[in-house]
């Protein structure tokens, strides 16, 4: 079904009379003090007295061949347009605009036009200016941009299978801690896997032959969120905070840092221009079997970008409807495979418009599952999977969302753990049978590579409590969450090396970093990190207001953002008091047993037993030496994340890389004869050459 063109002024619910001093004072009052936003990268452009023509594509706009996109076009201060003319290449592409559409840009008085040529491709590789003219109010105005259109054909009999690893917030330090804290098991003998320095046996996404790094810049900032990280990945294309692969228009004024985020504001919401994804474009073109697994709300912002169009990432109901109605895909469902939690908008009693999503998939030949037991059972073809949700859902009241987002519980709860003091005890609120992240991406993968087709499918993997339970700061959540992704890899490693053909490319990489740093080893008892009956407050008085946090008996293994963290080498001019980790156990220093030793912040090695039962380290028990950490603050950086591959074209994941490459290289990897490269890579790995240890 063709979107509708909106025109502001015919609307029932008109937008909010904001003028963009308004919206700069808005913006001021809600930044100042202590919070820096640049005023550049508001959704508004320069006005001035004479009419201009925008198309609102970036400068850097890639896509691949017959990759779909909304050619959008905005006239402003113009009474009148006519006679638009648009070329693309050389070739006259006029007539596939619509008619122009009187709208109010910026929200200013002006009069504005927007001009609109939906789901658009380029046929022919190669650097195509798209240029476009219009006259307005007898003037005629132009703009112009140069697209790079790369080529894409999957060679005959190269059907390649993707699975992209996404571990949110998965900076360097998080797989570190995750390395630390479950390759550094004592057996029974007292023999430590982690000794002078060397492990026994690395994590699974350390074993894969090629690493590189991602810079993770959005176009209006350089700390990003999961939404404008996953739209670069998953369109070759950049945008803003909170965008699902889409970029940015005038309307946006309405809504975006004013907080009027609601269904009044929905249409300014929903007429972004679209990016296709990898995971819509191979579907579509080359008849691919997707799928997405999440520990979070399925709705969230990294599957979301998978599935959906949206400009604000909260449209949960939207996003929801996306996965059943794609508009990529003329109304087919986005995916094969969908599993995580979320429940909420897919119920009836979710959603506004009271459709009963979960039962309109059955009826398409879904089969849904709620339980790890009924996940076990599963065959296919197509699966939902929705393992936590509200007792009662209901939609938020600002008309686009659920009053409730239930992810599915964290990898700590999920195996029964006790939580350390500082952190909240566990609520799995009924559902106790929630799959462990290996589980699903097993199932994903069983059921999307046995199709009665023998289809290539492309699947997203997200561990996302990584981010969820670094944002409070809750360390043990982090790590045994991250153990839990690294499991979920050695599934997808174990299934495509023990395929008849070397046909399956994993790449693992996060969508941005987070604050957490490794600060040493910690020997606090466990009478002490698991006590909840000793804290105390600690508050300050500045003239931005008061501040307070509580100090537990497990400080001294998590050092909170708001800890007082004592650095001894700066003197008294900034800084006072003991020197060293937080904490109020004396270190210890064993000339007998010096690994043991955490006698400073930089001595003592890891040391953890294994549960046999779960095949997950332990938190609790004698002999344990915990790894010690610090947050510097509850919320993302703009820190390069790590990236790892194998399989075929994972040669292409080596060096520095723009976030976007990811797309571009995974679509290398697909529509490339990468045998020769590969034999390099395989020489590398089984050849001659010096091995880490471990590995």
């Amino acid at each position: 079904m063709p979107r509708p063109y909106h025109d502001p002024m015919a609307e029932r619910l008109p937008p909010p009379s904001l003028t963009l001093e308004m919206e700069i004072s808005v913006i001021l009052k809600r930044a100042l003090p202590g919070v820096l936003i640049v005023l550049a990268s508001l959704p508004t452009f320069a006005q001035s007295a004479s009419p201009s023509v925008r198309i609102l594509l970036p400068e850097h706009t890639r896509l691949l061949e017959k990759q779909q996109v909304d050619i959008v076009l905005e006239v402003r201060n113009a009474a009148a347009v006519s006679g638009l003319t648009v070329m693309a290449g050389g070739v006259d592409w006029t007539s596939k605009f619509k008619a122009p559409v009187k709208a109010t840009l910026d929200c200013d008085t002006t009069s504005d036009w927007v001009v609109r040529a939906d789901l658009q491709s380029f046929p022919t590789p190669g650097q195509v200016k798209l240029e476009v003219s219009i006259s307005a109010d007898g003037t005629t105005v132009s703009d112009s941009r140069t697209i790079e259109v790369r080529e894409f054909k999957v060679p005959d009999g190269q059907a390649r299978n993707i699975v992209l690893f996404v571990g949110d917030a998965m900076g360097t330090a998080y797989r570190d801690a995750a390395r630390l804290v479950s390759r550094a098991i004592v057996d029974a003998n007292g023999k430590n896997s982690f000794r002078d320095g060397y492990f026994d046996d690395l994590l699974q996404m350390d074993k894969m032959p090629v690493s590189g790094m991602s810079m993770t810049y959005g176009t209006d900032s350089i700390v990003p969120d999961s939404a404008n990280t996953g739209t670069a990945w998953a369109t070759g294309n950049k945008s803003f905070l909170n965008a699902v692969n889409s970029l940015g228009d005038g309307t946006d004024c309405t809504w975006r840092v004013t907080g009027l985020t609601n269904a009044a504001n929905l249409p300014y919401m929903t007429d972004n221009p679209r990016v296709e994804n990898l995971w819509q474009y191979l579907k579509r073109r080359y008849g691919y079997r997707a799928g997405i697994v999440s520990t979070a709300a399925i709705t969230d912002a990294t599957p979301a970008v998978e599935g959906a169009y949206v400009a604000y990432r909260q449209m949960r109901l939207e996003i929801a409807r996306q996965y059943l109605e794609n508009p990529m895909l003329g109304g087919r469902p986005a995916f094969d495979v969908i599993l995580g939690g979320g429940t909420d908008p897919f119920t009836a009693a979710g959603r506004t418009d009271k459709r009963d999503l979960i039962g309109e998939f059955q009826a398409r030949g879904y089969t849904y599952v709620t339980s790890a037991a009924q996940l076990k059972k599963v065959y296919g073809p197509s699966v939902l999977g929705l393992f936590k949700g509200s007792a009662s859902p209901a939609p938020a009241s600002n008309g686009i969302a659920t009053a409730s987002d239930v992810n599915m519980d964290v990898a700590y709860d999920k195996l029964g753990m006790t939580r350390p003091a500082s952190e909240p005890l566990a609520s799995l609120g009924g559902y106790t049978d929630q799959p462990m992240l290996d589980v699903m991406t097993q199932k994903a993968i069983e059921v999307l590579s046995t199709s009665f087709t023998q289809q290539p499918f492309i699947l997203m993997v997200e561990a996302a409590s990584i981010d969820k339970q670094s944002h409070p700061n809750q360390a043990a959540g982090v790590f045994w969450d991250t153990i839990e992704f690294d499991k979920a890899i050695g599934v997808a490693r174990s299934w495509a090396a023990n395929r008849p053909k070397k046909d399956t490319l994993i790449v693992v990489t996060a969508d941005h970093d987070q604050s957490m740093h490794i600060i040493g080893v910690s020997n606090t008892p466990d009478s002490e990190y698991f006590d909840r009956t000793k804290s105390q407050k600690i508050s300050y008085t500045t003239a931005r207001g008061d501040q307070n946090f509580t100090v537990w008996g497990d400080s001294y293994s998590n050092a909170r953002a708001g800890l007082p963290f004592i650095n001894s080498s700066t003197g008294s001019s900034n800084n006072g008091g003991a020197a060293g980790m937080p904490g109020s156990f004396a270190t210890t220093d064993s000339t007998t047993d010096p690994a043991s030793s955490t006698y400073s912040a930089y001595s003592g090695l890891t040391a953890y037993k294994l549960d046999a039962a779960t095949g997950y380290p332990v938190n609790e028990g004698a002999g344990l030496r915990r790894l010690a950490v610090g947050f510097r603050t509850g919320d993302h950086t703009g820190s390069s994340v790590p990236v790892t591959a194998e399989g075929p074209g994972a040669f292409l994941f080596t060096g520095y890389m723009d976030q976007s490459d990811i797309f571009f290289k995974i679509a290398d990897a697909v529509s490339s004869d990468t045998t020769e490269a590969d034999k390099l890579l395989d020489l590398l790995v089984n050849g001659k050459y010096t091995k880490t240890v471990g590995k």
